[in-house]
């Protein structure tokens, strides 16, 4: 399998393939009762996955905004201790946390944690020196620590979940890919390599490596909305099409906006009153067709 979109792309085929040829062929090792399941199955798992990868994003954000702000209180603190503790490095400052002959800010969360606690506790043992007007206390200090501590709980129980989502997808798509390979293994004992039913299930004619036939007749209305629907003949050997568009002063050249399975397509979210170039691309797994004649046309 080439890749994770080639992999969806012919399992959607393979589904509709089986939906249609089943029955007629008399498939018996990969029905639509084995197969349906394996492919939901494998689509359930990628989106756990992503929605994990967008979960762990989050909270990535969060630890971003907590590390923010325990880094700026760490500096203001620092800076309004230095009147009464120094300016300069001393072993007044070693209680705080500042060890080494340093005044210097941690640089790892870790470190920027411990330093928080340092500062609590410092606060809490000498309270004269706490500024509720500027949040320089032992109670915000404390809170900033919580705040940053648990933030890298979160994202590193989203790498952990995000981890184990992944594997699971990854099986998941083994699995998936496995089940096709045997569909098309049976499908060599009961298709001839060049019938056309094979572009049910395949990109390509195994029997035929040549790429599609050019798109021609295709049909371009505009709809209300900056809606253009399209439609053509079927191309011969093509199992998918690219359809590309241009928006006259807006893109310099054509630009992909769609693949689609079927001789139809409908763009949406053009700028209307706009003229639009579309050309139409059929493909198999062995390449691109030569592209259709431009068709124009102003959106609505």
């Amino acid at each position: 399998m080439k890749n994770t979109e080639t992999l969806y792309r012919l399992a959607e085929k393979a589904a509709l393939g089986l939906t249609t040829y089943e029955v007629p062929l008399a498939l018996t090792h990969v029905t639509e009762a084995l197969y349906d399941p394996v492919l939901l199955d494998t689509k359930s798992k990628s989106q756990s996955f992503n929605q994990a990868r967008q979960t762990k994003a989050a909270a990535y954000e969060t630890l971003r905004a907590k590390r923010a702000d325990a880094e700026v209180f760490l500096q203001n603190t620092r800076n309004y201790l230095s009147a009464f503790i120094g300016f300069n490095w001393s072993a007044a400052w070693v209680p705080l946390g500042f060890i080494n002959g340093s005044l210097r800010l941690p640089t790892r969360d870790p470190g920027r944690c411990q330093l928080l606690e340092k500062f609590a506790l410092y606060f809490a043992n000498h309270a004269a020196h706490e500024n509720a007007a500027l949040l320089f206390t032992a109670t915000r200090a404390t809170a900033l620590g919580i705040a940053l501590t648990d933030a890298l709980t979160v994202v590193d129980n989203c790498k952990i979940d995000t981890r184990a989502k992944r594997d699971a997808r990854d099986a998941a798509e083994l699995t998936l890919e496995n089940t096709l390979q045997t569909l098309w293994t049976e499908l060599e004992t009961v298709l001839p390599p060049i019938d056309p039913r094979w572009l049910k299930f395949l990109d390509r004619i195994p029997g035929d490596p040549r790429v599609p036939e050019a798109v021609e007749d295709i049909t371009a209305q505009a709809q209300p909305g900056g809606i253009i629907a399209l439609d053509w003949e079927d191309a011969t050997r093509a199992a998918s099409y690219q359809v590309f568009k241009q928006v006259v002063g807006v893109d310099a050249e054509p630009v992909l906006a769609l693949t689609v399975d079927e001789s139809d397509a409908q763009l949406a979210g053009l700028p209307v009153g706009a003229t639009v170039r579309l050309q139409i691309i059929a493909t198999n797994s062995v390449g691109p067709a030569a592209p259709s004649e431009v068709i124009e046309l102003q959106a609505a």
